[in-house]
């Protein structure tokens, strides 16, 4: 009996599952297509290089030092940090001169206060001397006036006496009073009452009334 004839092995391999392409070309596909690494070296580290050549190009014929801006980008970073990150102490020192200042203005305004209550006690004596003193002033303007009213009556008394009782009642009463009842009368009965009286008392009463005359003759121009 003839064997059947066996066929000669396929020079390609297939997968396990005998399906899709063949393994051998698969390797030769992946060996074919570029990497990630290859990827990111075309696409971002090369345009890199390119721009970075410009860019020096470019500091070289404007005469910028690359060095130097780099420097001083670092220093305004530094110092924008120290300023917004002050230590502990200055904020100690801050407070302290703030309580300080507070500690002051209290004692101003302590002072202010205690002023304005010595202010309030002067004024409320100077008010009540005010007080006193207006009641002072109704007081002898209610005197004077009860003094003019019995000043007048004694004037019309004696002016409607005798010349003759009239002098020894003046004589009797102190010489002042007296002075003051006889220079309010009219001359023509102060004569007739000076006449009778002695000689002596007349004159003293002349010159008492001279001098009165003369004090209120300087009081008028002192005013005027």
């Amino acid at each position: 009996m003839a064997q059947p004839k066996k066929r000669p092995a396929s020079s390609k391999a297939r997968n396990p599952k005998g399906k899709g392409r063949p393994v051998a070309s698969e390797e030769l596909d992946e060996k074919k297509s570029p990497g990630k690494f290859q990827k990111a070296f075309f696409w971002v580290i090369i345009p890199l290089m390119f721009a970075s050549a410009i860019l020096l190009i470019f500091f070289q014929v404007t005469g910028t030092n690359v060095f130097d801006k780099v420097k001083n980008i670092a220093g305004v970073s530094q110092s924008a940090s120290d300023n917004k990150a002050p230590n502990s102490s200055n904020y100690d020192e801050q407070i302290v001169n703030l309580k300080s200042q507070i500690q002051e203005k209290e004692a101003e305004v302590k002072q202010l206060q205690d002023q304005m209550e010595q202010q309030k006690s002067e004024a409320k004596k100077m008010q009540i001397e005010k007080k006193r003193l207006e009641k002072e002033v109704r007081k002898l303007k209610k005197a004077k006036s009860t003094s003019n009213v019995e000043l007048t009556t004694m004037v019309e008394t004696y002016t409607k006496m005798r010349p003759k009782s009239a002098a020894p009642a003046l004589i009797a009463m102190k010489d002042d009073k007296a002075v003051e009842i006889l220079s309010e009368m009219a001359p023509d009965t102060l004569a007739a009452i000076l006449e009778k009286m002695p000689a002596k008392d007349a004159a003293n009463y002349t010159t008492l009334l001279t001098k009165k005359e003369e004090t209120t003759t300087t009081k008028t121009d002192s005013s005027n």
